[in-house]
């Protein structure tokens, strides 16, 4: 993917993925379309089929081969959702897919942003929008998204499982500067 550069007529490569994804997309895609309208901006979309449970269960695999190549030619990934649990277990959609994107693309920074909206009932009281408005900023590569761990005595009444979360100085050292 494209960083760091002015971006004129934005190439958005669209990946609905799974379940909600599918259904949300559409719209989503229409939102952008409309904004492109409004500020004069011209996207242009290409839509995949894959990092999706349907397409694994087609290929054997959640994203083709040649993946990486195929969406660094893109300034931006619009994704929907990974994963479809009664269909193939959350350890090959997510890791097969998602995991691979952050990776890929070295997208370590999961921010979320967290407001009170208008209209919209809140559990702390006395509270109205903008008294709460900040980010809770996530590492999105290391962690628990590392990888490191696994099973003994699997399919045992004796199965034990390990997940380890690994963090990285340099993993650390540059969330905390993009929170602070």
């Amino acid at each position: 993917m494209n960083t760091r550069k002015k971006i004129t007529n934005p190439k958005i490569a669209v990946i609905p993925g799974d379940g909600i994804g599918k259904e949300v997309m559409p719209e989503g895609v229409r939102a952008l379309e409309a904004a492109a309208k409004k500020f004069g901006i011209q996207f242009q979309f290409d839509h995949f089929d894959f990092a999706s449970c349907d397409y694994y269960q087609q290929h054997g695999k959640m994203m083709p081969d040649n993946w990486f190549d195929t969406l660094m030619k893109y300034d931006a990934i619009f994704f929907g959702a990974v994963g479809m649990p009664n269909i193939l277990p959350d350890h090959l959609s997510l890791w097969g897919s998602l995991i691979q994107f952050r990776r890929g693309f070295d997208q370590y920074v999961n921010l979320r942003p967290v407001r009170l909206l208008p209209g919209v009932p809140c559990p702390l009281a006395n509270r109205k929008p903008g008294d709460i408005d900040f980010f809770v900023v996530r590492e999105n590569t290391e962690g628990e998204y590392s990888a490191v761990g696994g099973k003994m005595f699997a399919d045992t009444d004796r199965e034990i499982v390990v997940q380890e979360s690994v963090f990285s100085r340099h993993g650390v050292d540059r969330i905390l500067k993009f929170a602070y």
